[in-house]
This record gives C-alpha cells, structure tokens and sequence, in this order.
C-alpha cells in the first residue's frame, strides 16, 4: 500500500505544481515518480521466460519511468534556462506510450480471454504494439526535429496503421459467438 500511496502523493503534488504553473520546480515531484516506477518496474518484471501477450504489458509499463524521467529533466532545465527543450515529448511518452501499449496490451488479453479464446497476442495485436512504439518514438522525436509537423503527420499516419486493423479485429471477436461454446 505504500508504493500506491507514494504514487498518489508525487502525481497529486505534479498536479499542483502543473496547475500553479511552477514549471520549474515539477522535478520535485517528477523524478521522485520516476524512481518509483523504475523500482516497480524491475520488481515486477518476470524472470525467466514469458509469453508474448504478458511481455508486452511490461514493455508498456516501462514508458511510465521514461515519461517521468522526461518530465522530471523538462522540468530541471526549465529551471535553469527558462525553455522547454522537450516541448511535449513527457506527454508523449505518458499518453502514446504507456497508456497506448498498455490499450494494446491489456484490451487484447481481455478480449481473447472473455471470447473463449487462447491468451496469445496474435499478429495483428503484435503489430498494433509495435507500431505504438515507433509512433511513440516519432512523437518525441518530433519535439526536437525541425519539421515538427511533417513528423507529427508520420506518426498520426502510424496511429491509424496500429488501431484501424486491431480495433476491426476486436470487433470482429466481439460480434462473433465465444470459440469455446460457453455463453457471454
């Protein structure tokens, strides 16, 4: 219970410090939220071999420490030179990629689970996660390339390539009888 009360404390006072726009001093709150993500991160992780679906949710849980990491130096260096050198980057990494691979990740388990199916990732659930993260990657790159916008359009053109065919998919699955026979 203390890891989810730490959460808690460092996203609550990342909030606060957000909301009085006190960019400089987020650090305080981001690279604390960082080394705690880092730490469950590697306490978490699996030894030893792991199926694909189960691999990729810990690969979307390791963008929660980037994340707060790219915070945490936006942060530190706004303090010192008054410029967000990352831009949005931070926020790329939060919303592309933990909370996409984790869509990815955790909607398929789900989805092949509750359809009677066997609990493997598939190759067009495979290839959503993986485009995710090049289109996470392109995202934060993007911040610090000089055609920001041509490199915003790859990455848009990315996010459809990775969810268009995985959500058709899932639909499919959803409007089709379970494949074990059972009701639901």
């Amino acid at each position: 219970m203390w890891v989810l009360g730490a959460a808690w404390a460092g996203l609550l006072a990342h909030m606060a410090l957000e909301l009085r726009h006190v960019f400089g001093w987020l650090w305080i709150a981001d690279a604390p939220l960082a080394l705690l993500f880092t730490g469950l991160l590697i306490a978490w992780w699996p030894r030893g071999a792991m199926p694909p679906l189960l691999r990729v949710l810990y690969l979307g849980f390791a963008w929660l420490p980037v994340a707060f990491a790219l915070y945490a130096w936006q942060s530190y260096w706004y303090a010192v030179s008054g410029e967000f050198s990352l831009g949005r980057a931070p926020a790329h990494a939060l919303f592309i990629g933990f909370f996409g691979s984790l869509l990815v990740a955790m909607v398929t388990r789900v989805t092949q689970g509750h359809s009677g199916r066997p609990l493997v990732l598939g190759g067009v659930a495979a290839a959503a996660f993986v485009i995710v993260q090049l289109v996470s990657v392109t995202r934060i790159v993007a911040e610090l390339a000089p055609d920001a916008l041509g490199w915003q359009a790859v990455a848009a053109i990315g996010w459809l390539l990775a969810f268009v065919p995985w959500v058709l998919r899932s639909g499919w699955i959803y409007l089709t009888p379970r494949t074990d026979g059972q009701p639901g």
